[in-house]
């Protein structure tokens, strides 16, 4: 399913667009998230929100007179919703303690394991020198945890889990792409993070209030919109060129953080930040020019 693009680019300037923009929605979709914290346990919110996903993907699918459940690789789907929902968890749970920035930026270690994961399990080059910047990458995230000191909140442990996930489902979501389309991907991982969500009513959930009801469906649209492009970012380039432009998601949080609730990172994570940043924006330039010299070598 392609997306597209109001201007002419090779794939790998349209993956880097569709991952940009998909920021933009993530942020208004993880800003609601966290204005509704507040109010509702984790698991209440991941289900009112996996079930809105899931109806608005499919009502979208049927539009198309595309089938939801004409799936071919069951097993990877369910791998990809099971790693979502783990991080989903890990995500809400890590706003109820920490700023909306450190959360996001934190939990950007996830590109940084994605490129290490894109060379070990997906067989895509990464060389000596975005290896180090990775190195220089999670460097940036131990100054912002600052682990071993009293500045540590245990909830700075959560965002790492969310790394981790993130990376694992972006490790699953590139060869899904192959044989599924992005609403086939974003529908079923919607229906597991309603599921995963689901299974915590058993504790009892207060009454949803209607008046945040709009809000749930905005968050919900957010997220469609922000999934398709990211599904459609790792179906245009290969993950190492992709994940560094996610950095520009701090950008947004912060913006948010500091507009909707007045939060101003300490100067340390602002150091741990420009450091992640930078080590991000080197890979992806080392990858570009990596690619300009192997089209170099081709042309000769």
């Amino acid at each position: 399913m392609a997306l597209s693009i109001p201007f002419e680019a090779g794939t790998s300037l349209r993956g880097i667009f569709c991952m940009l923009l998909s920021g933009v929605f993530l942020t208004t979709n993880d800003s609601i998230t966290k204005w509704l914290v507040p109010h509702y346990p984790a698991g209440e919110i991941l289900f009112v929100q996996g079930s809105l996903i899931a109806l608005l993907v499919a009502a979208w699918m049927r539009l198309r007179r595309e089938n939801p459940l004409s799936i071919v690789r069951w097993r990877l789907h369910f791998y990809r919703g099971a790693m979502y929902a783990t991080g989903s968890f890990a995500f809400v749970y890590a706003l109820r303690y920490l700023p909306l920035a450190e959360v996001v930026a934190i939990a950007f270690a996830g590109p940084l394991f994605m490129t290490l994961f894109g060379k070990l399990f997906l067989g895509e080059h990464v060389g000596l020198h975005r290896l180090g910047a990775v190195v220089v990458g999670f460097v940036g995230v131990l100054i912002i945890i600052r682990p071993g000191t009293e500045a540590m909140h245990w909830a700075a442990l959560l965002p790492l889990v969310v790394a981790l996930s993130d990376a694992g489902r972006d490790l699953i979501t590139r060869p899904l792409t192959r044989d599924e389309s992005s609403l086939r991907i974003i529908f079923t991982t919607a229906v597991i993070l309603a599921a995963a969500g689901g299974v915590t009513s058993i504790g009892g959930w207060p009454a949803l209030d209607s008046s945040h009801l709009p809000w749930f469906c905005l968050s919900a649209t957010s997220f469609v919109i922000a999934h398709f492009l990211m599904v459609e970012a790792f179906r245009h380039a290969e993950v190492v060129v992709v994940a560094p432009f996610r950095y520009f998601l701090i950008i947004w949080a912060t913006l948010a953080g500091f507009l909707f609730w007045g939060e101003v990172p300490g100067s340390i994570v602002f150091v741990g930040v420009a450091v992640i940043v930078a080590a991000g924006l080197y890979i992806g330039w080392r990858e570009a020019r990596v690619g300009q010299q192997h089209t170099t070598t081709m042309d000769h």
